[in-house]
């Protein structure tokens, strides 16, 4: 069984030796992980979307009880925005990516760990036991990207787009080989709509950080 794209996404933004995430904009991976799981569905034939909006095509159940309750929690009304179903999805966040992190120890690419923190509190880190997959998405994308001639696969379209959307380039490139191929990456990122919806959201988190920071600071 192949990774969903949530899933590349969280050993994308894993620290091998850590276990711990790596820093990232306020919010953006969480918002990666809720559309990776919607691109999810709608390679399973079960959503359509276009530039503004999404469609529930089937709300039967597809065998994978993880994508069938991210399913059940699309609002059920047409049409429905992009950015309402990311809102719905990512308002469960921590359930998803508790099973995600579950799944992904069952099949023995992570492990868990507990560490104290202030001699009270718990932190939760997974070091990778198996880096083949990781290795295995990086060399998919390095080579989309680095390739200027290469089409990219519609899989590796996703996974691209959700990288630059949370800011995990730098995971995956060279500052030098992000200075030469920057372009690239965001011509193929817009490619997917979920992805442009994605990057929006973002934006706007990244902007009201930004806001209160210039407010407090006055």
């Amino acid at each position: 069984m192949s990774l969903r794209f949530a899933e590349e996404i969280l050993l994308l933004a894993l620290d091998d030796k850590s276990g711990k995430l790596h820093a990232l904009p306020e919010g953006s991976l969480n918002l990666a992980i809720a559309g990776g799981l919607i691109m999810e569905l709608a390679f399973s034939n079960v959503i359509d979307t276009d530039d503004k909006s999404l469609q529930v095509l089937s709300r039967e159940k597809m065998g994978d009880q993880l994508l069938d309750d991210v399913l059940a929690k699309i609002p059920e009304e047409s049409p429905l925005s992009i950015q309402r179903a990311l809102n719905a999805v990512t308002a469960d966040i921590d359930t998803w990516k508790s099973r995600l992190f579950d799944e992904l120890k069952e099949r023995g690419i992570l492990q868990q760990e507990e560490h104290r923190f202030l001699f009270v509190l718990k932190e939760r880190r997974y070091p990778v036991i198996d880096d083949r997959e990781e290795q295995e998405v990086k060399l998919r994308i390095r080579e989309v990207v680095l390739d200027h001639e290469a089409i990219p696969d519609p899989r590796d379209v996703v996974v691209i787009c959700l990288m630059n959307a949370c800011d995990l380039s730098s995971v995956v490139f060279s500052e030098h080989e992000l200075e030469q191929h920057r372009a690239r990456i965001e011509t193929i990122a817009k490619m997917d709509f979920v992805g442009q919806a994605l990057s929006q959201a973002v934006n706007k988190i990244q902007q009201a950080l930004l806001e209160v920071m210039a407010y407090s600071g006055m």
